[in-house]
């Protein structure tokens, strides 16, 4: 008699998360299916942190105030989210910043040669009087006027890196100066090592389509709105349960919730724990993975044994490896035959990881703005040969003051005594660990004066009433160039070597944004063969 079906879900980062609740949504009527939800940390949903702080000024002025370590907004292109805003009843805890708010309109750069930050242009008007047009306008006539040039195809696994593509159609300035900010507020890495084709796309689909000019391409598209539409509907293995999502999503440009971004993941947590189907075992890491009479068998730290007949693994692919050859390297010699280790799989190392420090800083009430109203400011890289092996390293500055103001508490009657700003720095990624460190009492010095310069200031700024420092390492996975074409071959050693019963999936595989991860967790879930 074959074995009771279940399914254990190895990570309870975003993916992981997903993953176990659109499995308990799908089996919710097939009795006896059990699902386990492996998280080896004491808390869910990996390096989305938010916290609400209390602070007090010297005047006595005080707000309870929302901090974010991790992500902070979300894009409203993501059915998979949108889906579990409706599905776990958060609508009303929505957040938006819509087109028209300085912060969706005012984005800016750090340039070496400028003093202070150089707005991004936004509408021809801005491009003809800005100094970035000397860029820019070169920049968009060259591709404009490319003819049959090289064109990365759906139908070819040919790749080449963001720095590559954007020169290649732009020249040089423009991907040193744009497409290198861009990178560092994305995935905190260097754009020559960053594949073009898991990163954007649809850069390249407006390639092909503009026949080798991106810039033709993004007419075409506006012109015909077919790929919008064509978006929509892209490979979803179950249709999607948006509610009033999509209506509560027109004029957005990011939206987040008033109690952060943790709000989503600890709702998902809650209803993955609320679900009699599933048992979710935190503060307890998988130590091996082996095959036992065909059943996939995980031991964790602490000596617990889980057997499942299916598997989904929502790890960063370093920890699975690191899982796999524990496994390889623990068999005992009283095992018998039937239990063995599983196969290893291709590329789980062939990609970096970034690590980001990220500063939050609260500055008091004051009569003069700390910064112009806006998102923030990216940096670019320094230079055409790389990156300073000791630097301070700043990467952007977002300024969340600005763009979820709502998301802050004060007491009735502040009588318009003032409000604190809030802006949050990340530093390092491809520039390595910050110098000064971030435990060193230099350092917060050498931050601010940093940013007094970033900002155009004349005075210092005001001594700030809180700072927060993270170090989060290996945080972002860094897709390098034929990224793709290695994760297909990763998926097609998973079917042959484990089975159809298993599943590898998360940022290292499918894309590093919250949507990414949802979505990547609810195809699993829905495709897993059950």
């Amino acid at each position: 008699m074959p074995p009771s079906k279940s399914v254990t879900v190895v990570g309870g980062g975003i993916t992981g998360l997903s993953a176990a609740l659109h499995l308990s949504r799908r089996l919710a009527a097939r009795s006896g299916i059990r699902i386990n939800l492996i998280e080896r940390s004491e808390r869910t949903g990996g390096w989305v942190c938010s916290e609400r702080v209390h602070v007090k000024d010297r005047n006595g002025l005080e707000a309870g105030l929302l901090l974010e370590s991790g992500p902070r907004t979300l894009r409203p292109t993501s059915n998979g989210v949108l889906e579990l805003i409706h599905l776990l009843g958060l609508s009303h805890l929505v957040l938006t910043v819509p087109r028209s708010a300085p912060a969706a309109r005012n984005r800016f750069l750090r340039l070496p040669t400028a003093d202070g930050l150089t707005t991004i242009p936004t509408s021809l008007p801005s491009l003809l009087v800005s100094p970035l047009a000397k860029v820019l306008i070169p920049a968009v006539s060259r591709d404009a006027l490319q003819r049959r040039g090289k064109v990365l195809s759906a139908d070819s696994l040919e790749d080449e890196s963001v720095d590559a593509f954007l020169t290649r159609h732009f020249g040089t300035d423009f991907a040193q100066m744009f497409g290198s900010a861009l990178v560092h507020g994305i995935y905190a890495t260097d754009s020559r090592i960053l594949s073009m084709r898991a990163a954007f796309p649809v850069l390249c689909q407006l390639e092909e389509s503009g026949s080798g000019s991106v810039v033709r391409g993004a007419i075409a598209e506006a012109l015909s709105q077919k790929r919008r539409s064509q978006s929509n509907v892209v490979a979803a293995a179950e249709p999607y349960d948006l509610g009033d999502g999509a209506s509560l999503m027109n004029g957005v440009s990011v939206y987040s919730f008033r109690d952060g971004m943790q709000t989503l993941t600890d709702a998902m947590t809650r209803r993955v724990r609320e679900q009699a189907s599933v048992d979710v075992l935190q503060c307890d890491g998988v130590r091996t993975l082996k095959k036992v009479d065909g059943q996939f068998e995980l031991t964790t730290e602490s000596g617990k044994r889980i057997a499942s007949t299916h598997l989904v693994a929502a790890l960063p692919l370093p920890h699975l490896h690191r899982i796999l050859e524990d496994s390889t390297s623990s068999r005992s010699n009283n095992e018998g035959p039937q239990h063995t280790a599983l196969p290893p799989l291709p590329h789980l190392l062939a990609n970096p990881s970034s690590s980001v420090t990220v500063v939050n800083l609260v500055f008091p009430p004051s009569a003069t703005p700390i910064h112009p109203a806006g998102f923030g400011y990216l940096i670019p890289r320094p230079s055409a040969t790389g990156y300073p092996t000791s630097s301070l390293g700043m990467l952007g500055t977002v300024f969340d003051s600005s763009a979820l103001s709502a998301q802050d508490h004060y007491p009735a009657g502040n009588g318009g005594e003032g409000t604190f700003t809030k802006i949050t720095v990340m530093l390092g990624g491809p520039y390595g660990t910050p110098s000064p460190a971030p435990s060193s009492s230099a350092f917060l010095p050498a931050l601010m004066k940093a940013l007094e310069a970033h900002l155009g200031r004349r005075e210092p700024l005001p001594e700030p009433c809180l700072v927060r420092v993270r170090e989060h390492r290996d945080c972002i996975p860094t897709p390098t160039v034929g990224h793709v074409a290695r994760m297909r071959e990763l998926a097609a050693a998973v079917a042959e070597r484990w089975g159809p019963n298993a599943a590898v999936i998360g940022a290292g595989v499918g894309g590093v944004s919250i949507g990414d991860c949802v979505e990547s967790g609810r195809r699993a879930a829905y495709e897993l063969s059950l």
